[in-house]
């Protein structure tokens, strides 16, 4: 994901950062966090706020630093500026670690991600656990977006997604007439359908981005920022990806807007 793209979102993201790894999906692993924590893809600090107001110990990276001056001025988190795939800490210094969406879920090249996976158990305790997030969205989001040629091939266009952000209901219902090949009347139901059978959550981080993009001051420089695509894995993709890097599949939780899986390296 492109570093700028975070830093122009970090004065919009209170909109829409408990949003994939939210505090909900986080309660499926809670029993089994240890501290101390590492959240790699902190961000704002949501999640690294959320576990220690359950009175753990936790510390959290990112690469934005435009994100981590708003966990400092909107939570008083001091977190730390790395990339995952160097970090500042010594072998086996935490508990668990746990990678956020926007992390391994938003990246293509299987070298970064063998690097981000390197470094995460370079830092894990050898009786500790590493939690990957992966982004999920609903059925209805998936055949909507694959109707319109933009999710295809394990793969979210993820800026053309963005524009529909920007557009009035007239100009939505005439785009996805154009890009799904079906009737204005077709258009119009496709869009009611999508929106009664997502998930709440959904509806509002839509609702959300519509206004982020109205309220950025240039929404085509905002829009632009964002990467041409990003990779989107369901459950098997998911599985094929980590097994490529020789890495176990300890636990599966899936939430409504997340798949959170439990991994060591195989033969450890």
């Amino acid at each position: 994901m492109n570093g700028n793209y975070w830093d122009t979102l970090a004065p919009h993201h209170w909109r829409l950062e408990n949003n994939y790894l939210d505090v909900s999906s986080l309660g499926r692993i809670v029993g089994d966090i240890r501290q101390p924590v590492l959240i790699i893809g902190a961000g704002q600090g949501l999640i690294v706020e959320e576990l220690r107001r359950q009175g753990l110990r936790c510390d959290g990276i990112d690469l934005s630093a435009r994100m981590l001056e708003y966990a400092r001025s909107r939570r008083g988190l001091t977190l730390v500026r790395a990339n995952a795939t160097s970090m500042p800490f010594v072998d086996g210094a935490y508990e668990t670690v746990i990678l956020a969406t926007g992390v391994i879920d938003f990246m293509a090249d299987l070298r970064d991600i063998e690097a981000v996976m390197r470094e995460a158990n370079r830092i894990v305790s050898g009786t500790g656990n590493v939690f990957v997030a992966f982004y999920r969205f609903s059925a209805a989001q998936e055949r909507f977006l694959t109707s319109l040629g933009l999710l295809r091939e394990d793969t979210l266009h993820m800026r053309s997604s963005l524009t529909l952000h920007r557009l009035g209901f007239g100009a939505t219902v005439a785009w996805v007439a154009k890009m799904a090949g079906v009737s204005t009347f077709q258009a119009v139901l496709l869009c009611i359908r999508t929106g009664l059978e997502s998930t709440k959550q959904e509806r509002a981080a839509a609702l959300a981005m519509r206004r982020l993009v109205a309220q950025s001051g240039d929404p085509d420089a905002f829009i632009e920022a964002a990467p041409e695509t990003q990779p989107y894995r369901d459950k098997s993709a998911i599985a094929r990806l980590l097994d490529s890097m020789s890495m176990r599949i300890d636990d599966w939780q899936a939430s409504s807007s997340c798949h959170l899986v439990r991994v060591s390296q195989q033969g450890v």
